[in-house]
Order: C-alpha cells, then sequence, then structure tokens
C-alpha cells in the first residue's frame, strides 16, 4: 500500500510537472519562437526538469530498497534467532505433541514482543500450517505462495501484497501490513525445516522512507532550481549583450546608409555642377559667338527698312524687313537670359506676377502652338501673391514647359494653364502654376530621369529644356515636378513661394 501511495504520488508529481511544462512551452513559442532568452528557458526547463525527475527516481528507489532490505535483514536475523533458541527440530516433526504447541506458543509470545510485529504463523519443509494464532489455518497447504517457496530455499522473502493470498483468508484486514518468510535452519549449512511467517507493521520505516524520499525531492528540486537560475541569469545577461551590440551595429548600419546617401547625393550635386558648368561655358561661347552676326543682321535689316521707307517702294518688304529685327531683338533677350542662368550675378529680382510671366510665355510660343494646331485653355486665378526674383528665367522656365508640352500634344489636342494659390505644410504662403497637355503622359520608368542633364526621349531633342527649367525653378526657392493623370496627359507643377512682405 506505501508502495502503491509512493507510486501515485510520483504520477500525481509527474502530471504536474508536464502541465508546467506545456504551459512554458506555450509561453515561449507562441509568442516569439526565435527568442534566444526564452528558447534557452524552455529546453533548460526541460532538460533540467528531466534530470531532478530522473535523479530524485534513482536516490529515492534506491534509499527505499536500502531501508526495506536493512529492515527485513534485522526482523529475520531478530526471528531466526528466537527461533533456533526456543524450537527444535522435532517440533517441526510432531508439530502436535503438548511439548511442541507449548514451544510454538511460547516462540509466539517472544516474537510479537518485537515492535511492529502482531501476527506469526509457522510452516513445515512441505509448505503446511504447523502453528498460527488463527486455529483455522493449522494443517491447511498453500503451495501457491511464491515467497513461501522462495524461503524455503534458504532466503528471506517478502510481500508487500496482503491480502492476496489464500492464506490470507481468516485473517483482518489492516494496511501497511508486510509479509516476512524467514527460513529456519538449525545447524549451518543443513536444510531448511520450515519457515516462519510475521506480520509486521512497519509504520516507522515507512516514515523515514517518506521523510528521506521529501528530503531527496527538496534538495534536488532546490538544486535544480538553483541551477536554473544561475544558467538562466547567465544566458539573459549575455541576450542583452548581444542584443545591445545588434542595435549598436544596425545603429552604425544606419548611420553608414545615411552617410552613403548624403554621399551619393553630393556626388550628384557635384556631377550636375559639373554639367551646368560645361553648359554655361558652352552657352558663353555660343552666345559670344552668335550675337556678332545677329549684331551684323539687325544692322543690315535697319539700313534696309530706311532704304524701303525712304523709297515707299513696297510696304510688305518694310514690315518683313520689321519682323527680322523683333526676331532678332528676341533672339538677343535669350542669349542675355542663358548668360544669366549661368551667371548668378547677373539675375535680376524684383516682385512679379506670375500670371503676367505666364502670358508672356504664352505668346512667347504663340508661333509654335498655332502651327500644331493646339488650343490653349488658360485658367489664371486672380489676385495672385506676388513672387520675388527674376521673372524673364521663369518666363523661360514656362516657354520650355509649353514647348514640351506642345511636342507631347497631338493635333486638335489642348494644353491646359493653371495658376493657383495654396499653402505650404509650415503654413507659408504658395503658387503653383500648371501646365498640362493631352498627350500620352510620361511613363514610370521615365519619371526619375526625366529632369536628368541630356536625358531626352526625342530624336532631335539636346535633353536640356526640363534640366535647365527646374534649375530656374529650384534658384527661385521653388520645384518643378510631374505627374502623369488616370486619364493621360502629363502635368508639369511649378511651385513658388510667395513674398509675404508684399
Amino acid at each position: 500500500m506505501a508502495e502503491l501511495a509512493s507510486s501515485l504520488s510520483r504520477a500525481r508529481l509527474i502530471r504536474t510537472l508536464g502541465s508546467a511544462i506545456n504551459a512554458v512551452m506555450t509561453w515561449a513559442f507562441g509568442w516569439q519562437s526565435g527568442a534566444l532568452t526564452r528558447q534557452f528557458a524552455v529546453l533548460s526547463l526541460v532538460v533540467i526538469g528531466l534530470i531532478t525527475v530522473s535523479f530524485c527516481t534513482v536516490i529515492s528507489r534506491s534509499l527505499q530498497q536500502d531501508l526495506l532490505d536493512r529492515e527485513w535483514t534485522t526482523t529475520a536475523d531478530f526471528i531466526r534467532t528466537e527461533a533456533t533458541q526456543t524450537l527444535t527440530v522435532s517440533d517441526f516433526a510432531t508439530p502436535a505433541s503438548p511439548a511442541s504447541s507449548e514451544r510454538f506458543l511460547t516462540f509466539y509470545q517472544r516474537t510479537v514482543v518485537m515492535p511492529e510485529i502482531i501476527r506469526v504463523k509457522i510452516y513445515d519443509a512441505a509448505m503446511r500450517v504447523l502453528w498460527s494464532d488463527e486455529p483455522r489455518l493449522v494443517g491447511q497447504l498453500f503451495p501457491d505462495n511464491p515467497e513461501l517457496s522462495t524461503a524455503l530455499t534458504g532466503r528471506t522473502a517478502v510481500s508487500l501484497e496482503h491480502f492476496k493470498k489464500n492464506e490470507n483468508l481468516y485473517e483482518p484486514h489492516e494496511d501497511n501490513l508486510v509479509e516476512v518468510y524467514v527460513p529456519i535452519l538449525f545447524e549451518k549449512g543443513g536444510p531448511v525445516v520450515g519457515v516462519v511467517e510475521a506480520y509486521k507493521r512497519p509504520l516507522r520505516v515507512f516514515a523515514n522512507i517518506q521523510r528521506a524520499k521529501m528530503t531527496v525531492m527538496t534538495t534536488a528540486a532546490g538544486g535544480g532550481t538553483a541551477l536554473y537560475l544561475s544558467l538562466f541569469w547567465i544566458v539573459r545577461r549575455a541576450a542583452r549583450r548581444i542584443d545591445s551590440q545588434r542595435r549598436a551595429l544596425e545603429s552604425r548600419s544606419r548611420e553608414l546608409g545615411e552617410a552613403n546617401d548624403e554621399l551619393r547625393s553630393v556626388q550628384q550635386q557635384l556631377v550636375g555642377a559639373e554639367r551646368m558648368a560645361a553648359i554655361g561655358e558652352v552657352v558663353a561661347a555660343v552666345a559670344h559667338g552668335i550675337r556678332n552676326p545677329l549684331a551684323n543682321i539687325r544692322a543690315s535689316a535697319q539700313v534696309a527698312r530706311l532704304d524701303c521707307d525712304n523709297c515707299r517702294a513696297s510696304p510688305q518688304s518694310s514690315r518683313s524687313l520689321g519682323y527680322i529685327i523683333g526676331e532678332v531683338d528676341r533672339l538677343e533677350s535669350r542669349l542675355r537670359d542663358l548668360l544669366r542662368s549661368v551667371r548668378p550675378a547677373d539675375r535680376a529680382t524684383m516682385p512679379f506676377d506670375i500670371n503676367g510671366v505666364m502670358h508672356a510665355a504664352v505668346r512667347a510660343t504663340a508661333g509654335r502652338i498655332e502651327e500644331a494646331g493646339l488650343f490653349v485653355d488658360e485658367q489664371f486665378a486672380p489676385n495672385l501673391p506676388v513672387t520675388v526674383g527674376d521673372p524673364a528665367l521663369l518666363e523661360q522656365v514656362f516657354v520650355n514647359l509649353i514647348a514640351n508640352a506642345v511636342e507631347a500634344t497631338p493635333k486638335g489636342g489642348t494644353i491646359t494653364l493653371t495658376t493657383r494659390a495654396q499653402v505650404a505644410g509650415d503654413g507659408s504662403p504658395e503658387v503653383v502654376a500648371e501646365i498640362h497637355d493631352s498627350g500620352p503622359g510620361v511613363s514610370n520608368d521615365e519619371l526619375p530621369k526625366i529632369f536628368d542633364l541630356f536625358y531626352t526621349t526625342k530624336a532631335q531633342g539636346s535633353g536640356l529644356g526640363l534640366a535647365i527649367a527646374k534649375k530656374f525653378a529650384e534658384a527661385h526657392g521653388g520645384q518643378l515636378t510631374v505627374a502623369t493623370g488616370p486619364d493621360g496627359g502629363a502635368t508639369f507643377a511649378v511651385t513658388l513661394p510667395a513674398d509675404q512682405k508684399i
């Protein structure tokens, strides 16, 4: 019964430990299976728990067996000593004689004096009960008793399964009884003449075993807990250090990435500056080479016009010469604008109305618009805030954008020009001018490169118009953006800061 209770106690302990392990596994791997600390916590708990349970089981069994063996050996030696001093060999041969019965009774009285022994039976070598404190058992045979058979071979046998044998039929049912079968030999090395079966209630030894098991379990659990906490602390500290180093590396990697982006941006700016410098040199050289012939053309046209005015012979020729002079003056103005674009010190700064600049750009491109057969829809907002800058440069921006829209729009299409006021993200006022065409729009592949110097998709394009327009817009503190609408057509938007002092 004590063994059964101990087994049940171990089973409950194992079930409790299993439930705890399942709960911890759910906690650890249900949230973040890759966490080093939690994985170690679960695995080390399982390993240390299994080692602790195994240690408790092995030590408890060994300790229990050692205590029981010592108890049974002590009991057997006591019974064997009393039997050899009280009984004789003839008592087992003639148990019914008055002398034998008297000695059996004396042996019983001396035996039950030993603590925890409450009943005694005496068998002969044929497994027959010779004497018992239960008279109904005397003379009966019990050949199916394995412990009795073992004792008849000369070895002490112990049975913890009380009340499962036929010989216990007339005995009261009592818990915690142990049957000890002691072989009786009157000569060393001689035959076994009989067996004494003692019923013992070893409460003291079972209590000692239970205390020993509790001591082993407590010690093992304490040691396992201390080991687990120590290892967990070490691993957690290492994991925190690794995590700190990882965060430092990630921070350093981000810093290097940002520095790399800045270097790439500076590099692109340097490349753009070099290209613009090269363009400036080319513009200066071209302007210097063109101005002299233009001056000669204008002078010759003026002389020819004076002659025509004097002779009054051909009014149409006079008008044509006037057109030549006007176009030469316009070309000269454009050359001055280009020179100002590459010489920041030469740029003019004054307040202007963006609607007036847009009107001037439309007039400058009217011939190309009419030749392409396009319609211009002007949707200019009235009373816009004033912008400060160089209106000539901004006119060149809109001229380039309108020219780009003319080339992209099919014949009969519409170019929509829009101006409006808006508020920037920081609360400052802005003016926006948009040029929208009804062409195919800008593809996603072209968007990142459309403002790059020398990038063009046209067979006869130079790749300078949009790049210069973007540079002029940014020189005024604004920006130039492009987008393609859902129904096609590209929209170029120039956003400029408004002058809040005017």
